[in-house]
């Protein structure tokens, strides 16, 4: 008898085989669904393939000599403020003039410029587009180029430069000509406060200040590694990476071309989880050409890690915080060595700590709540700490003096490589520190920032700022003007020409407005919608100084500047002495912002 086979089996297989079918298409969803979100998250194809010319920045020197030749730098920028390297255009130029020591009255015939090779093209070898950095490929400009100029007329001016095929005019920072005399101050740029890939940034050391150097065209530049994150057993390094790190710092040090700062960012790790650990994060400069080794693991306040360098090397040094007001690692103002503590970071790419609350202009990432007291940069001035104003980016992306993140160009695309590679996320663009010299050294930088002698402003911008009191300006007689008694008037001077810049063609980048602060608060303030004002306000109310009265008492019974501080305090003692203090604060039409003093007024 023939027997007809069992379907049972074959029944129970159609099942089995739905359910992998389900499976493998659950399997090709979420794969889908990862691809999509990483390319979402991390790729962007105008970043990718569109390099094209979209501006073009003018670079110049900020003060120099009537006749004495300079240098114009031109760079094509593409829509995420990259170098364009495939421009070809032609450029001629042209003065934009400002009588010294007026309000922006503009010359009837202006300035006396002579550019060499005026009318040249520009050319390229460059067919990277956005997968490869235009500014690293030899043999042609591509999209950067160099003229030898010089200006004979004393006065404030602007060099414009005009694509000649498209008829599209950009202008150039202020260039300050002042008659030729043996000795003047100029103002140099530099950003001193970024990290490699050897803590938690992008690029190597080599990579960054020549991208500094070349590219963003900063004077002088301090790379500011994280110290706990240098390998080390114990007291041993290992390896030598750290000596490499300071090693190539010094390489790039080249008087009269490009300084640098040897530096290091000690850094306190989950501060808010030791409570014997400082929370702020500081930067130490040296003045020679080494530093100790030094970290938050050894010397967990800042007072044990000013003792370890002092007692390791005879050079000066100074240091001091950033991202004052940032919750996670709060400033503490407790810890105060006048010596050291020069300078204070008012801003940088997570925001600005000048104030907590309406009167700061670019909120800190992470802020503190403005209902805190004792962490911004005005209550540290109200402490009577006289701090001078400086800024920089804190870049993390391989691009310091003139970070991306800000941009679309913080994808993974971005060279070099940079952790920050996703496309979405609040940052501001960094800023720069100016510092008044007389010439361009190690020696005069640091001299510069241990005086007091500095301006600070956001992104790229290198406005002219002079700020005075009595004739005594900033980074002169300790920023200090002796007044005979309280009443004595304080002519309270304020010169800004603001930077040229633009992101787009024929733009006039003019003051929005200019505002005194007298004691951290809003003292006078105009709003002159001009590119250059002179400013002079005059102040008879008799000095009283102020004082910061927001201490509070730990269950130790001992005050502190807030509840985190560690280092006890003398409320008496938080005070300005008497002194009224100034400081001037200037806004532009793109959204950028100077800071400079402060200057205090001492009976």
């Amino acid at each position: 008898m023939i027997r007809r086979p069992r379907a049972g089996p074959a029944r129970r297989g159609r099942p089995r085989s739905r359910r992998a079918r389900a499976f493998t298409a659950g399997k090709l969803l979420l794969l889908g669904f990862v691809a999509t979100f990483w390319v979402v998250m991390f790729l962007d194809a105008g970043v990718m393939f569109d390099n094209g010319q979209r501006s073009l920045w003018i670079h110049a020197p900020t003060v120099v000599a009537v006749g004495e030749p300079f240098v114009i730098t031109v760079e094509a920028w593409d829509a995420y403020e990259r170098v364009a390297g495939s421009y070809t255009g032609a450029l001629s130029f042209s003065l934009e003039s400002y009588a010294a020591g007026s309000n922006a009255t503009l010359l009837p015939v202006g300035g006396i410029l002579t550019v060499a090779s005026n009318g040249s093209r520009f050319n390229s070898n460059f067919n990277g587009a956005g997968l490869v950095p235009a500014h690293t490929v030899p043999g042609a400009d591509n999209g950067r180029k160099a003229y030898a100029a010089s200006i004979g007329t004393p006065g404030v001016h602007y060099i414009r430069a005009t694509d000649v095929d498209k008829g599209e005019t950009f202008r150039s920072n202020p260039v300050v000509v002042v008659p030729a005399t043996p000795a003047f101050d100029r103002v140099f740029w530099g950003d001193i406060h970024f990290h490699s890939a050897l803590s938690d940034g992008s690029g190597t050391p080599d990579q960054l200040y020549t991208y500094a150097r070349d590219v963003a065209l900063v004077d002088f530049a301090a790379l500011t590694d994280h110290a706990e994150m240098f390998p080390r057993f114990g007291d041993a390094a290992l390896g030598t990476s750290f000596q490499d790190y300071v090693d190539t710092t010094n390489r790039f040090n080249e008087a009269g071309r490009f300084a640098t700062l040897v530096a290091l960012e000690w850094t306190p790790l989950l501060a808010t989880a030791r409570e014997y650990l400082c929370t702020q994060h500081m930067n130490f400069y040296m003045s020679g050409d080494s530093i100790p080794y030094i970290s938050t693991f050894d010397q967990p306040t800042p007072y044990e890690a000013y003792e370890a360098v002092r007692a390791a090397t005879s050079d000066p040094f100074v240091a001091w915080t950033h991202h004052v007001t940032r919750a996670d690692y709060p400033s503490d103002f407790g810890f105060h060595d006048a010596s050291i503590n020069t300078m204070i970071e008012i801003y940088s790419c997570h925001g600005s700590g000048e104030f907590q609350g309406a009167l700061n202009l670019y909120p800190m990432v992470h802020g503190i709540d403005e209902s805190h007291q004792g962490y911004s940069v005005n209550d540290a001035l109200r402490m009577g700490r006289r701090f001078g104003i400086m800024a920089s980016s804190d870049s993390h992306d391989g691009n310091p003096g003139h970070d991306l993140l800000h941009t679309s160009a913080r994808t993974l695309t971005q060279q070099p490589y940079t952790f920050s590679a996703y496309r979405y996320g609040v940052v501001q663009p960094g800023g720069l520190t100016g510092v008044l010299a007389a010439n361009l050294s190690r020696a005069s930088v640091f001299g510069a920032l241990q005086a007091r002698a500095a301006l600070a402003t956001t992104w790229i911008n290198r406005p002219f700022v002079n700020f005075s009191i009595n004739g005594v300006r900033v980074g002169r007689q300790d920023s200090t003007v002796p007044l005979a008694a309280p009443s004595t008037p304080r002519f309270v001077n304020v010169v800004v020409a603001v930077d040229g810049l633009a992101r787009s063609a024929g733009t006039t980048n003019k003051i929005t407005n200019v505002t005194i602060f007298k004691n951290s608060a809003p003292w006078r303030s105009i709003a002159p919608g001009s590119p250059m004002v002179n400013w002079t306000v005059v102040d008879d109310a008799p000095a009283t100084g102020t004082s910061y009265d927001h201490c509070v008492q730990k269950a130790d019974g001992l005050w502190y500047v807030h509840e985190h501080s560690l280092s006890p305090v003398d409320p008496a003692v938080l005070n300005t002495g008497g002194a009224d203090y100034y400081y001037v604060r200037a806004t532009d039409t793109l959204g950028g912002a100077a800071w400079m003093g402060p200057i205090w007024a001492s009976p």
